[in-house]
């Protein structure tokens, strides 16, 4: 695992289908911190190096209800946030490696909202 994950403390997602942007507060929320955040999902930070990723993706405007992720890193050197809209259309028409890359990162906390039965908002994992 490389290093710039060592300094991750929490890990939040916020996920969900918008019929508007001013449904964000709707979404579930998925939070990890400190030693809970699992192996896995630092491995795939590390290898895609999430720092790397660019703050916003997608278009709301693609897509009707709007797919909508958002996720938040907290590390030692600051709060790094990904935003997308969209993300299977982004997917199916900017097939690009940076796109498959923030797919995997959101996926990678994403499928635990799946394993633990999430679907309230503001579940934090133990």
């Amino acid at each position: 695992m490389a290093d710039s994950t060592h300094s991750i403390k929490k890990i939040t997602l916020q996920s969900g289908m918008l019929k508007t942007l001013d449904d964000k507060s709707k979404c579930t929320t998925i939070c990890f911190e400190g030693e809970a955040i699992p192996k896995d999902v630092l491995e795939t930070l590390a290898k895609d190096n999430y720092k790397s990723l660019k703050l916003r993706y997608g278009d709301p405007s693609w897509g009707d209800p709007i797919q909508y992720d958002l996720m938040t890193i907290e590390d030692e050197e600051g709060t790094k946030i990904i935003e997308i809209f969209n993300r299977v259309i982004l997917l199916m028409f900017n097939n690009t490696e940076e796109i498959r890359r923030a797919h995997r990162v959101i996926y990678a906390v994403e499928k635990y909202k799946e394993k633990k039965g999430i679907t309230r908002r503001n579940k934090k994992v133990q």
